[in-house]
């Protein structure tokens, strides 16, 4: 069988192209996953975020230090005027948080409420926070 330089020639022609089309692809991929995708997000989901955290880190320090600042002194505030009892709070053994029922006449404890009860005081302390939050921050 004889094969002509006419043969090789093309074959090698069109292997270089093939190879150089395939670098270009995947050069164009490379530079595709490096670039990050913009990722519009609206005034509002903003503030909204902005919310979020902020009410995370106040009902955080509530938890671990008791209110402090006026903010967090009148979410806690109202949580205990609608709870209708003056409340404490501490982090047991499991890091888990609860809520103690004060008696302010006498500065005792009177009780230690359910984990269950207090995940209801603190989600209820999450929301009275960010409707605080949402009043307060400029719109």
């Amino acid at each position: 069988m004889h094969i002509t330089n006419y043969q090789v020639h093309n074959v090698l022609r069109t292997y270089s192209k093939q190879l150089s089309l395939s670098k270009r692809a995947v050069h164009k991929r490379l530079t595709s996953v490096n670039q990050p995708d913009n990722i519009t997000i609206s005034g509002e989901a903003k503030r909204k975020a902005v919310i979020e955290k902020v009410t995370k880190d106040i009902v955080d320090r509530i938890v671990h230090s008791g209110p402090r600042n006026n903010v967090e002194q009148e979410a806690f505030a109202e949580l205990e005027n609608e709870y209708g009892k003056n409340l404490a709070t501490e982090e047991n053994v499991n890091t888990e948080f609860i809520f103690k029922v004060i008696d302010k006449d006498k500065s005792e404890e009177i009780k230690t409420l359910s984990i269950e009860d207090s995940k209801v005081l603190r989600t209820r302390l999450e929301e009275i926070t960010k409707n605080k939050i949402d009043a307060n921050m400029f719109r």
